[in-house]
């Protein structure tokens, strides 16, 4: 076997443990999510909050990425808080879905605050009126791949909130 078959050989090895890692990492996060395991729930809470939050706030908001920001002040410190988000936007309204539940400390902070800031594809909004409500009368708007992936992983309400009249776009200096 010469040199470069054998180094596509490794390439194609290591492309397919790549693969396989994540698919039983998604098993994991499938099974996690839709027995309700509090530990296992709480660690990719907080994974998520201390390497993947991060590192999404550089993308999150801009006109061409999927994720979104919810700007919010902490209702006991007082302090600016950054959280990525999904948000699916319909008319003046925003659909956050809720995959770790009601209890999670930014969307107690929106809801004490009863407002935020928004970044969504490129634009920054101000957001009132949030309200839980349930994956029902979010799921309508939905793309069915969307419902068949919130299905799968239990998300039981959406965050809605209405969008304030103010759009302004969002620039790459924005500080988050």
């Amino acid at each position: 076997m010469s040199t470069t078959e054998r180094r596509s050989t490794r390439v194609l090895r290591t492309f397919c443990r790549v693969m396989l890692a994540l698919a039983v990492y998604e098993v994991v996060l499938v099974s996690i999510f839709r027995t309700r395991w509090r530990p296992g729930v709480d660690a990719v809470r907080r994974f998520n909050r201390a390497v993947l939050n991060p590192a999404m706030l550089h993308l999150a908001g801009s006109e061409h990425w999927y994720a979104s920001v919810v700007h919010h002040v902490g209702r006991r410190s007082g302090r600016a808080y950054a959280t990525p988000v999904l948000i699916h936007a319909v008319g003046d309204r925003l659909y956050i879905p809720l995959p770790y539940g009601t209890g999670v400390d930014w969307c107690a902070n929106v809801l004490a605050a009863e407002v935020c800031t928004v970044e969504h594809k490129g634009q920054r909004l101000t957001a009132t009126a949030p309200v839980i409500v349930p994956t029902a009368e979010a799921q309508v708007f939905l793309s069915p791949r969307l419902r068949r992936t919130f299905k799968l992983y239990r998300v039981a309400s959406f965050l809605r909130l209405d969008v304030a009249a103010d759009r302004t776009a969002v620039t790459s200096q924005t500080p988050r």
